[in-house]
């Protein structure tokens, strides 16, 4: 004679199955994301070269500075820095970068223009929001330019942008071709943007230059890509990493090295 069990039990007898199945696909993500990040590691190249100076500042001045994370630095020496207590950024220049035509195939001039302000503004409000969030407040950041003796102005030069040529090909398929598919494809083709600065800051009273700076940075590799939206969404991702360490040399103390960025972030944005 059969008995039916009762739902309750028929559930119970089913437990295992599901505890099975859910191992089984944990154990499987886990896999992927362990050869996600296999991949990356031996994939990723690392720091971009020097770019090519383009005269935004004094490449006799600069030199390489093993507790700096830029490529070259300079810093005046006999400079009394407790003196400057308020920060001016500058609108951050693009002109060099229009200079460019690598990126601009096939794109029409006002939409390059267009993008090269979208870049300019992202980039002032990244090192201006960097600053401003500084829990050690080294600087208060001012809207207006001025002549005041205790401010340090920032202009800061994009000099080159260099967009990913698998992320150019797959904008006409987005939103539907992003996210792992694209990282794992760029990671194999070894496809990276890059973007590069000069960067100097002055005196606001006397226009004396006190500090130098130039760099170049690849992306950062990560194992989702939701960020790569437009020909200079990682650009914009490098531009915060600059402002960070902005942040970090203006809170530097004597002798202390500031790390380069990490070559791979696990958030997708």
């Amino acid at each position: 004679m059969h008995f039916a069990l009762p739902a309750i039990d028929r559930a119970s007898a089913r437990l295992p199955l599901l505890l099975q199945d859910r191992l089984k696909m944990k154990r499987n993500s886990n896999r992927h994301k362990t050869m996600l990040m296999l991949l990356a590691t031996v994939l990723v190249g690392c720091k971009a070269s020097p770019a090519p100076n383009v005269g935004f500042t004094d490449p006799k001045l600069l030199t390489h500075d093993p507790t700096i994370p830029f490529d070259e630095f300079w810093r005046k020496p006999g400079i009394n820095w407790k003196n400057y207590d308020k920060l001016y950024v500058a609108p951050v220049y693009t002109d060099y970068l229009l200079k460019t035509t690598e990126w601009q195939k096939g794109q029409p001039k006002e939409q390059i223009e267009q993008d090269a302000r979208k870049l300019s503004d992202y980039a002032r409000d990244s090192i201006i929001i960097a600053f401003r969030t500084d829990p050690n407040h080294r600087f208060w950041v001012v809207d207006n330019p001025s002549h005041d003796s205790h401010t340090l102005v920032l202009e800061v030069a994009l000099t080159e942008v260099v967009p990913s040529k698998v992320l150019l090909n797959a904008l006409g398929y987005t939103p539907f071709f992003i996210g792992a598919g694209i990282t794992v494809v760029r990671t194999l083709a070894d496809d990276k943007s890059s973007a590069a600065f000069e960067a100097r800051v002055s005196d606001a009273a006397t226009g004396q230059i006190v500090i130098l700076a130039a760099d170049r940075e690849a992306e950062q590799f990560a194992p989702i890509d939701v960020r790569g939206l437009t020909w200079y969404s990682d650009a914009e991702g490098i531009m915060d990493e600059w402002s960070k360490q902005f942040v970090e040399i203006a809170n530097r103390k004597p002798g202390e090295k500031i790390e380069a960025a990490p070559s791979f972030r696990l958030q997708p944005w």
